[in-house]
């Protein structure tokens, strides 16, 4: 039997475009503190469109939540070849055989894990169970580890410890922080820009936020608080459209 990956819990998460946008939020911040991730410069070149490698991950990672177990295995296989690909490219241009560090692969997973689970408790306005948390990491983990990415922790309590001392330990400004910024508001324009650094401030975990110096106007308050209110109503189509460009919103909803 062909059965579907995932609970429904984690189905629940990643067929939501509140959910999946608040990921984006989070992960956005998280991952221009991560040095891990300087593979994405190995050019020394800002990525054309670091949105787009975003919103690239998301939806590979919706496919997967809404999809058959066996079809997950296929989609594993398909993105890791996606990034062996980047490896031999970087090869021919830098010589020798870089690899994508198995570190750089679980930075981005434990974001995926944490800003779900975060978006979860601020949307809904509840504190997500810890059945819950722990189905929703096991799912994660089951896919991260059919693509071959190893170090998970035996549960979500564990792995949430860890993360947090690493976030207070390990993230850092570095080279490309500035850089992978002023590409987000190259990409956004001002206005969302604006709006995203808003919410990256009121939604990630004070220590991310203070190190990149993300300030909490008091202006955004009571929409930060006012958005799960409109959680689920026809009016946040309306606020999509408004906040996202066309093709970002397109490829978050495509799936």
């Amino acid at each position: 039997m062909n059965t579907q990956y995932g609970s429904e819990f984690t189905r629940k998460l990643w067929t939501d475009l509140d959910h999946i946008l608040l990921v984006y939020v989070g992960a956005a911040a998280e991952f221009a503190l991560v040095e891990e991730n300087h593979w994405l410069f190995y050019t020394e070149k800002l990525p054309s469109a670091p949105l787009d490698r975003l919103v690239s991950t998301f939806v590979w990672n919706q496919k997967v939540m809404t999809t058959s177990r066996c079809d997950a295995e296929t989609l594993a296989k398909t993105i890791r070849e996606f990034h062996h690909q980047v490896e031999r490219e970087r090869g021919r241009e830098e010589g020798g055989h870089p690899k994508i560090s198995n570190e750089a692969f679980r930075a981005v997973g434990a974001m995926l894990i944490e800003y779900a689970l975060l978006a979860e408790a601020y949307l809904e306005k509840r504190e997500v169970s810890a059945v819950e948390k722990e189905n929703y990491y096991f799912d994660q983990v089951g896919f991260f580890q059919a693509m071959g990415i190893d170090g998970w922790e035996e549960s979500y309590q564990l792995f949430h410890e860890n993360h947090e001392q690493e976030i207070r330990e390990q993230l850092k400004v570095n080279k490309h922080s500035t850089d992978l910024f002023k590409s987000y508001r190259k990409d956004l324009g001002a206005f969302r820009y604006g709006l995203l650094v808003q919410f990256m401030a009121w939604f990630v975990p004070d220590p991310i936020s203070e190190e990149l110096k993300l300030k909490k106007s008091a202006w955004f308050k009571p929409l930060f608080y006012l958005y799960p209110l409109l959680h689920g109503r026809a009016v946040t189509k309306i606020i999509h459209r408004t906040l996202l460009p066309p093709r970002v919103l397109k490829g978050l909803t495509a799936v």
